[in-house]
């Protein structure tokens, strides 16, 4: 039995000093009613009200619980709209995780026009190669990039993010130009353990994903560093797109294997749960979806 029904009852009960009053304000019959009084005088293991064929009237231990009562069902409905208050307005403190080079390149961007727009709302923004636990962390949401694992979260997809397979100029002139996977096995290859952490490449062969294993020279855990060791000429890298373009344009670094590309990644907004999104997360994943799906973020990532 519902206590706060029960509660609202008896006050009601109370007010009217009759049961068959009550049941009339309260919408209910009168044996519901004389229900829910019983159900709370054997909950609180003491009588409430003194019955007479005639009238109702409180006893000593009804008069505090009538008045405990009302304070009750007073600070519920506070509560209430308090909390209804906070689904719709956009402020408080918003907890996003991300990896750090898209945090630094894209998410921190799109945060700053966010805030700006919000002027009530504060951030904060924890970009780190590990995956975060999103619940027991406390965070309200997580961009996440490629597979997911966790099926008990809500997932929204933003935007593809692509990596491809490159090496610097001065590289291939000194080890020459792979044509295919197989012939990386004759490289050096710089592994990025965030994305591939049993050094395990992946192509398209065939119409198939395969996995293949590379000969690592580096093992390094951002796709920053990636890029950096292969503008060093140190090796071939699986290097995110964004960080290597200006390299592409210029020649200084040479997209390679592009018929077995198989590294479009997808990046997602990840958050617990699907109802009752407070409204600085609705609002959020609604602003960086606008923001990812833009023609720049397109042409960049």
């Amino acid at each position: 039995m519902d206590t706060l029904d029960a509660l609202r009852t008896f006050i009601q009960v109370a007010e009217a000093q009759s049961f068959s009053e009550a049941a009339r304000r309260g919408g209910v019959s009168k044996a519901l009613a004389s229900k829910y009084v019983g159900w709370l005088e054997e909950r609180l293991g003491a009588r409430l009200l003194n019955r007479t064929t005639r009238r109702v009237s409180l006893t000593e231990a009804g008069a505090a619980c009538l008045l405990s009562s009302r304070r009750l069902l007073e600070d519920y409905a506070a509560l209430v709209e308090e909390t209804a208050e906070s689904q719709r307005s956009a402020r408080g403190l918003l907890r996003i995780t991300g990896p750090k080079v898209f945090g630094e390149d894209v998410l921190v961007g799109v945060v700053a026009d966010f805030m700006r727009a919000h002027p009530r709302i504060q951030v904060d923004l924890a970009l780190e190669e590990r995956t975060v636990d999103l619940i027991g962390e406390g965070y309200d949401l997580a961009i996440r990039i490629g597979r997911l694992t966790d099926s008990s979260l809500v997932a929204r997809r933003l935007v593809d993010f692509p990596y491809l397979i490159c090496a610097a100029q001065d590289y291939l002139e000194r080890r020459g130009t792979p044509r295919d996977p197989a012939e990386l096995a004759q490289h050096d290859c710089i592994v990025n353990s965030a994305i591939s952490p049993e050094g395990q490449w992946e192509f398209r062969i065939g119409g198939r994903l395969t996995q293949i294993s590379v000969p690592t020279r580096a093992r390094v855990s951002t796709t920053r560093a990636v890029a950096t060791l292969v503008r060093a000429g140190i090796g071939v890298g699986l290097c995110l797109k964004s960080t290597v373009e200006d390299d592409l344009e210029s020649g200084a670094l040479v997209p390679l294997l592009a018929p077995f590309q198989a590294y479009d990644r997808s990046v997602y907004a990840v958050y617990p749960h699907r109802a009752h999104l407070p409204a600085k997360v609705r609002l959020f994943l609604d602003h960086l979806t606008a923001q990812l799906s833009a023609p720049s973020h397109h042409s960049a990532h």
